[in-house]
């Protein structure tokens, strides 16, 4: 959905494998809707910091693709334990 939007800020950042580069930032709009700014397309994020509070994710999941939620979940319930 893009009707309305109008500001967003970066909320998160999409952390690749190797645990210290930035592939990604996550970004919340005015909308609720959640939006991710790639820097690599060839890698895939490993992990988010900080995870995402799921009230944030719920809010954002009626103006949000499926696939996304179902990413950010996924990576915002990852911790420093599980990668190593």
């Amino acid at each position: 959905m893009i009707s309305g939007r109008e500001e967003a800020s970066a909320i998160a950042r999409l952390i690749g494998a190797d645990r210290k580069r930035t592939v990604g930032w996550v970004y919340l709009w005015n909308t609720a809707e959640l939006a991710v700014l790639w820097l690599d397309v060839h890698e895939a994020a490993a992990s988010i910091h900080p995870p995402l509070r799921p009230e944030v994710l719920a809010h954002a999941r009626s103006s949000t693709s499926g696939a996304l939620i179902d990413l950010l979940s996924v990576l915002s319930t990852i911790t420093d334990e599980s990668l190593a």
